[in-house]
């Protein structure tokens, strides 16, 4: 019965999936994705290519303009697929 229950998450573990992984969990899905986030104009931003990890996405929002930065509305996200309209930093 506990084998049951520690192949999953052993799994899930090896995998990197495993709640605690260095992965994101929002609205487009895990890393490596295009890190974005939305303005309080409505307006996406998401980076040229692809991060690998929350601090390189973290360093990619730094590189947007102030301006920009200070009108971002929530938190970044990660899209698995670049949005068409997105505008770059």
């Amino acid at each position: 019965m506990r084998m049951r229950t520690l192949l999953p998450v052993a799994l899930l573990a090896a995998a990197g999936l495993f709640a605690g992984a260095n992965t994101a969990t929002a609205a487009g899905g895990g890393y490596p994705g295009y890190q974005c986030f939305k303005t309080t104009d409505r307006d996406v931003y998401c980076s040229d290519a692809t991060v690998k990890n929350h601090d390189a996405g973290s360093t990619w929002v730094k590189t947007c303009p102030a301006d920009v930065v200070k009108n971002m509305k929530g938190k970044p996200y990660i899209e698995a697929t670049r949005p068409k309209a997105a505008h770059s930093c």
